[in-house]
């Protein structure tokens, strides 16, 4: 047998696990900072090399997994491969048809003037910008006011913990949505704000996108039973738990 392809950065920091499978069905925690598959880019993918879900899972396990869904490179979470052609068919027509339910964990800065709402703003097609439906619910669970002046306009500083659940699946849906409504996720480099993500990592020492992909909910495709999953704790969320908890 020949040796794997070196990578320059084929090294996990933190190596995903296994959470949930039986014969038809796989469900993966993704650490951040990892792809789900190889990116598109060849640059990215050679420098990536098998630092991938899909490579953890056929190097580490002997495992071909379909991934039903994705996650971003920057956010940890729950996702699901189908490890047979039938079931990844079964998943893939729940998912056009929404019958896969995720609830994802978000730290976003402010606090909602109403506690739980609808975000329905249409966003850009990655690839080809056409505009399209997005559709985004949110419900406050914890808010957080410091005594820390961020933004010079303002003596504190205020965050919102939200548990958000995704009505359409649109490329950076949760993120682009929380900043066009002036509430960016804390830690997002791409669509957040990075005086409030300085004091993050600076200060309160937590460092990192605050977006958990937390909870799977679905009807097993095959065996007609209830999957209901949630994801394991990491150091970043205890840490933004101790925050709101303080």
């Amino acid at each position: 047998m020949q040796p794997l392809p070196k990578a320059l950065n084929d090294k996990f920091d933190v190596e995903p696990s296994i959470v949930y499978q039986d014969q038809d069905l796989l469900i993966l925690m993704k650490p951040s900072h990892v792809y789900v598959h190889p990116p598109e880019d060849r640059i990215a993918r050679k420098t990536v090399g098998r630092k991938t879900c899909l490579h953890w899972l056929k190097d580490k396990h002997q495992i071909t997994g379909h991934p039903i869904h994705r996650l971003d490179f920057a956010t940890e979470g729950l996702v699901i491969f189908a490890l047979n052609n039938k079931a990844a068919s079964e998943m893939n027509k729940m998912m056009r048809a929404h019958l896969i339910h995720k609830t994802y964990d978000v730290v976003v800065r402010g606090w909602f003037k109403e506690e739980h709402g609808d975000i329905q703003l249409p966003l850009e097609l990655d690839s080809t910008g056409e505009l399209v439906e997005a559709h985004t619910v949110y419900s406050t669970t914890k808010k957080i006011e410091l005594n820390y002046s961020v933004n010079p306009q303002f003596p504190t500083s205020r965050y919102s913990l939200l548990h958000v659940e995704l009505k359409t699946g649109r490329w950076h849906q949760i993120r682009r949505h929380m900043n066009r409504v002036a509430h960016p996720i804390v830690g997002d480099r791409t669509h957040g704000d990075s005086h409030h993500n300085r004091f993050f990592r600076d200060e309160l020492k937590i460092n990192g996108l605050c977006l958990k992909a937390k909870k799977l909910k679905f009807v097993h495709p095959l065996e007609n039973k209830m999957i209901e999953i949630e994801a394991p704790r990491t150091e970043l969320w205890d840490r933004i738990e101790q925050l709101f908890n303080n």
